[in-house]
């Protein structure tokens, strides 16, 4: 009896011990499972913190918020509410001068009142406003309308975009050839002479412009300077027009070549080192006007919108 009862505590005390050890390992797991939750949580109560701390608007901030809600939604005449569009679309940089034919806003509809949740609105509808410019300005014009920035209460309904080339007058598309053959022939004297920079270019920091091809780009460099080695009198410079290269593979020779056929330009030209042209009017380049476009053709963006003005109506 005495082996028998030995033995049932034995078991007993494994029996309890395996009952620890369970309910240990499973503590264990609890706790594990437990902690990316407490951490979540954790998250949550400072991210909720963050909103409480923060100090609710007086009553003074309201009453301003209101009166500028309401100031936005007060009824305009058409005649305000076409000058703040055409505002916008100034202020965006789109020519908005009749001549130009660029902008247009058709007549607006006749007010139409709208029952929402929130109360009873009057809309007036624009539809068809034209906007033509460059990208970046067409863009900026939509941006505004269709966040509110400008006129709260003014909404984009609609927008399509186009592109249209267009066409340059004579006077224009001649400057703009000799432009394009100008930085052609730099690019191409570089090249042939297997220099990456011009050593003594006329600059735009000399404040002289000049159309002289037989002198423009560099009429400084000597023969030496540029390799020449025999006995003969090639012109310095790095010249586009009568420009005396030196053969790389035979130094002391050299012959005369035209990188651009016309020995002096209409408009006026400076060059820097790295072989960037700039365009002017005249040689005094503090008092010429400075041009910047070489394309054969522009492209410009044509915008048409649909926008709702949204007022709340007098009350009688």
């Amino acid at each position: 009896m005495d082996n028998l009862f030995t033995r049932i505590r034995r078991m007993a005390a494994m029996v309890i011990l395996g009952v620890c050890l369970i309910v240990y390992v499973g503590l264990a797991i609890v706790y594990l499972q437990q902690e990316p939750k407490q951490e979540e949580l954790a998250r949550q109560i400072n991210k909720t913190f963050l909103i409480v701390s923060k100090p609710l608007p007086s009553m003074k901030e309201l009453q301003a918020e209101y009166d500028e809600v309401n100031l936005a939604l007060a009824p305009m005449p058409v005649p305000e509410i076409l000058e703040t569009i055409v505002g916008i679309a100034r202020e965006s940089g789109i020519d908005v001068e009749s001549a130009s034919g660029k902008f247009h806003i058709p007549p607006p509809s006749e007010p139409k009142e709208k029952k929402m949740a929130v109360g009873t609105y009057e809309i007036i509808s624009f539809q068809g406003i034209k906007a033509q410019g460059d990208y970046d300005s067409v863009m900026a014009f939509i941006a505004d309308l269709d966040s509110g920035k400008t006129k709260q209460n003014m909404v984009l309904k609609k927008v399509g975009l186009s592109q249209v080339e267009i066409k340059l007058d004579e006077e224009e598309a001649e400057r703009r050839a000799e432009f394009r053959a100008v930085l052609s022939a730099v690019s191409d004297m570089m090249a042939e002479n297997g220099i990456t920079e011009i050593p003594n270019p006329i600059n735009y920091e000399g404040g002289t412009a000049t159309s002289d091809m037989m002198a423009f780009s560099d009429n400084t460099t000597t023969a030496a300077e540029k390799g020449y080695t025999g006995t003969g009198t090639p012109k310095d410079g790095y010249l586009l027009h009568q420009h005396d290269r030196i053969f790389t593979d035979n130094t002391t020779e050299f012959e005369t070549v035209d990188y651009i056929t016309i020995p002096t330009t209409l408009y006026y030209y400076t060059c820097e080192a790295d072989g960037s042209v700039r365009q002017f009017d005249g040689p005094d380049i503090a008092t010429a006007t400075e041009y910047f476009s070489s394309k054969e053709v522009d492209i410009e963006t044509v915008a048409v919108l649909n926008v709702d003005l949204y007022t709340k109506p007098v009350k009688e």
